[in-house]
């Protein structure tokens, strides 16, 4: 072959090498444009801490029996910084198909005191669900005590994927294994066996009367001393759920009232100075004319105060409310003296009307 032959077959070479690394470029480059875009796709279901730093669209608050869960979620997204999901570098990583990516936060607000909540548990759990499927967000134990001394609400903030365009979001939070979903997009919340906690959490009811320890006319005619006999009816709180005893039946909510006795083991009856010693009888306290579900233990015979908490099973749509609470006492006179009355009746025979 002469020089202009090799010349022309070493050319072709060059171009057939030179277009096949270009075919090989080009199909390295697709291979790594579909594994950067794989890598930087988000499939439904992924969640990771962040923000998307704008404020959120949609705002509603679920009620729990031990405070309020505050939610928020943002405008559906088709992609987001990838600083924002927690991956390494500047630029921006999208939903994965049809999916979309959806900002959510959360905070708590306790209802009541610490010492309220003592014994009630402190954990609550978060889902979304959408495009008909679910994606569970995980427990949120809560710092019940370090909220309310502090004033600093837990709270959280997240990245997720859902399926569909998230216009159908749903945030379900599970309180004791009773779920309530809230449907962002209209704020509206289905709270069931939960409902009597709406719109603002356990309702308290306060007597409408001051409690009256001495109800006869011969009880103020007894000395106390440095003592007292007094009574309180504490407000009654209407929850749907108790530690101890659950969630009340859809359509009912538990309530609970505090009744306080006091009365010395001993009196002396002012007229003639004569010593008298107490006798008492069991308290006894009604809701409606309705017994209650759960009564304290008996008090100690030899206590001076008693305090009780009182549970009844009610309707979460209830009447007016009227409490009735007995704590008959009597002053026995002693056996060596021989002025004054032998007995004495006073105590607690009242009913109360409770007043939100």
């Amino acid at each position: 072959m002469d020089q202009e032959g090799r010349s022309m077959l070493g050319s072709r070479r060059t171009a057939w090498a030179v277009a096949v690394v270009a075919v090989l470029a080009i199909a390295a480059g697709v291979a790594l444009v579909v594994v950067r875009l794989g890598g930087d796709s988000l499939d439904p279901g992924f969640v990771a801490e962040g923000t998307s730093g704008t404020a959120p669209e949609h705002e509603v608050e679920v009620q729990l029996p031990i405070g309020t869960v505050r939610l928020g979620s943002g405008a559906p997204l088709d992609e987001i910084a990838a600083r924002r999901v927690g991956r390494d570098g500047d630029g921006s990583v999208r939903a994965a198909g049809d999916a979309a990516i959806v900002p959510v936060v959360w905070s708590f607000r306790p209802s009541l005191s610490y010492d309220d909540l003592l014994g009630y548990p402190a954990v609550f759990s978060l889902a979304l669900s959408a495009g008909g499927e679910r994606t569970e967000l995980g427990e949120q134990d809560v710092d019940l005590h370090g909220a309310v001394d502090s004033g600093r609400l837990p709270e959280g903030s997240l990245i997720a994927v859902v399926a569909g365009d998230g216009g159908d979001l749903a945030v379900e939070v599970t309180y004791e294994d009773q779920t309530q979903t809230a449907a962002m997009a209209t704020e509206d919340v289905a709270p069931g066996r939960a409902a009597a906690l709406y719109p603002d959490g356990p309702v308290s009811y306060g007597p409408g009367e001051r409690c009256d320890a001495r109800t006869t006319d011969g009880a103020r005619s007894l000395d106390a001393g440095h003592d007292s006999i007094y009574c309180r009816i504490e407000p009654l709180t209407r929850t749907p759920y108790l530690p101890d005893l659950g969630w009340a039946e859809e359509g009912r909510v538990w309530s609970t009232v505090d009744v306080l006795v006091t009365a010395p083991r001993r009196l002396r009856w002012l007229p003639t100075g004569g010593r008298y010693r107490v006798e008492r009888e069991p308290v006894t306290v009604s809701l409606d004319g309705d017994e209650a579900v759960r009564t304290p233990r008996a008090p100690d015979p030899a206590a001076t105060t008693w305090r009780g908490t009182w549970v009844f099973d009610s309707p979460a749509e209830p009447p007016d409310l009227s409490l009735h609470v007995t704590a008959p006492m009597t002053a026995v006179r002693s056996s060596t003296a021989t002025d004054g009355p032998a007995t004495v009746p006073f105590g607690i025979d009242q009913t109360f009307s409770l007043k939100r």
